[in-house]
């Protein structure tokens, strides 16, 4: 996503924030009518929305961080190879000024003075000045020195970026903990802790019973925003987390693992297949057979199993 959809981010996510907080009431007003538990579910669940927004904008981070050291990677033989070209000039630059070519030796000591590709000789007024092989040297050197310039303002480019990414991540963050800490005033009580995990419903083969197998071990385990484990989890932390202990990565955030895996249908669904839910695709479960599911389902819960339709469907997905 390029710097100037940034604000256009922020935006968003305070429109996510501004639901969740516009399902309790501002202090010192009436609470609305209606069962105490209820709203906190209601509101918990506008804010896995901000939440799952936070974990995109993360994975954006993580992105932007690997490209930038990818780059500076990239810069480093561009400046070895920069260095090179430069040598073997000075050696034309010697030879020429041996023979006597007053302007070649000048032209080429203007070259080799550059620092930068900004003030770098325009290599076509040496067209007319320089043999075929100083040609070639000189085309060699402002090849390597564009390639360079374009390394250099992509990092800068990407650096403008993490640094807006991660203004945008302090400021989700305080937002999310200011609102779990309104909810934490609520009436309601909080999910009781889960007795023994259940038995697996049947063995499974291959890396997805690897998954399954990992998601019925977190049965219990608190729901914790952006949570990767060990101790919590959020919804595609769980789903990310479970199938990395089966070899596979998927990222930290639903609508990116919709967009990662296979699409199946509901009559091809398998344990360890993925369950979305949701038209904005703000959560995702493991399906684990026998029409159940393990999910993290929002904050003030824990880690538990549930039928399959338990809330809206958008589709299945298959990762590998």
């Amino acid at each position: 996503m390029p710097t100037t959809a940034l604000p256009r981010r922020a935006a968003a996510l305070a429109a996510g924030m501004t639901v969740a907080l516009a399902l309790a009431p501002a202090p010192g007003r009436a609470a609305p009518a209606g069962d105490p538990e209820e709203r906190v579910a209601r509101a918990a669940e506008q804010l896995e929305i901000v939440v799952e927004q936070y974990n995109d904008l993360r994975e954006e981070l993580r992105e932007t961080r690997a490209r930038s050291t990818a780059l500076h990677a990239e810069m480093m033989p561009l400046e070895r190879e920069i260095e090179a070209h430069r040598t073997e000039i000075s050696l034309i630059a010697a030879r020429a000024y041996r023979t006597g070519d007053i302007h070649a030796v000048g032209m080429l000591g203007t070259l080799l003075r550059a620092a930068d590709p900004e003030n770098l000789v325009d290599p076509l007024i040496l067209l007319d000045r320089v043999t075929r092989e100083q040609h070639r040297a000189v085309a060699a050197l402002t090849e390597a020195y564009d390639r360079l310039a374009a390394a250099r303002r992509g990092v800068e480019a990407l650096a403008a970026r993490q640094r807006g990414q991660e203004r945008q991540l302090a400021a989700r963050k305080l937002a999310i903990e200011t609102e779990l800490a309104r909810l934490a005033r609520l009436p309601g009580d909080v999910e009781p802790r889960a007795e023994a995990a259940p038995r697996l419903p049947g063995p499974v083969a291959g890396a997805a019973g690897r998954a399954v197998r990992f998601a019925y071990a977190q049965l219990g385990k608190p729901y914790r925003w952006g949570g990767e484990g060990p101790d919590g989890y959020d919804c595609s932390g769980l789903t990310s987390a479970a199938w990395a202990a089966a070899g596979i990565r998927l990222p930290h955030n639903a609508a990116r693992q919709w967009r990662a895996v296979t699409r199946i249908s509901r009559a091809a669904r398998q344990a360890g297949d993925l369950v979305f839910y949701y038209r904005d695709l703000h959560h995702v479960a493991i399906y684990v057979g026998d029409g159940k599911i393990i999910h993290a389902p929002r904050t003030g819960t824990r880690i538990r199993i549930d039928r399959v339709d338990y809330q809206p469907i958008v589709g299945y997905g298959r990762p590998g």
